[in-house]
């Protein structure tokens, strides 16, 4: 077996492992443990392990929407602060923002085995996290530069059906050549997708699967695919 048929066959395998744990979540309606992401896990596995100053250099006059969030925007060390501090138009997105978050211990537990920060119940620029669905997006037509989504898409919804419509609502904010980050993805053959309206919106990206072998040693990362979804409208 060729190395990336290997790590094909091995993204399979782990996503394999997390429907079944989903299951586990499903049949007992157990909560799911919310996270807060670093930055620097954020650039290990958005851009390649580039420094945290020429990340947010790259990313000064655009707007970056986190799909996904959890509790970045309340993690002291997270992009989502440091894009604030630093004066990038960054939004954290995520249906849990629209109650609020207990900060259970559980919760700080995953957040402390992810290298998150300190946790700040009134955590400044919280006007930019907004509490809402990955298909209901507030932002405007073709106004959205880049869109990060970390252990969300994938890892947690993987029914085509609601992706389909998670990739038309990307389609639609997203400006031309602007890109959607997802990770850990499976590696997909396009030709397989079974779902007819995925088929069709998918035809509104140009994709690229990367398997970044490095993050297999990261300590609370769910190792799979780096999938971009270039917009070429």
């Amino acid at each position: 077996m060729t190395g990336e048929r290997f790590l094909r066959a091995y993204s399979s395998v782990r996503f394999g492992a997390a429907r079944r744990l989903r299951g586990i979540y499903d049949r007992f309606d157990l909560p799911v443990v919310s996270t807060g992401r670093s930055f620097a896990l954020y650039r290990k596995i958005f851009f390649g392990n580039r420094t945290e100053a020429d990340v947010l250099r790259e990313l000064r006059g655009k707007k970056i929407v986190d799909v996904g969030c959890g509790l970045t925007p309340y993690t002291s060390n997270s992009m989502f602060q440091a894009c604030r501090a630093a004066g990038v138009d960054f939004y954290g997105v995520d249906p849990k923002l629209s109650g609020g978050f207990a900060f259970g211990l559980l919760d700080r537990a995953k957040i402390f085995l992810v290298g998150g920060g300190r946790m700040m119940r009134d955590a400044p620029g919280l006007e930019k996290a907004a509490g809402t669905y990955a298909d209901r997006l507030p932002f405007g037509d073709n106004s959205v530069d880049l869109i990060l989504s970390s252990h969300l898409l994938y890892a947690w919804i993987d029914d085509e059906k609601i992706l389909a419509g998670i990739f038309r609502e990307f389609l639609r904010v997203l400006k031309p050549g602007g890109e959607a980050m997802i990770f850990p993805a499976p590696y997909e053959d396009p030709g397989r997708i079974g779902d007819p309206d995925l088929r069709d919106v998918m035809k509104g990206f140009r994709v690229e699967q990367k398997f970044n072998v490095r993050l297999l040693a990261t300590a609370g990362v769910f190792p799979g695919y780096l999938k971009t979804l270039r917009k070429t409208g």
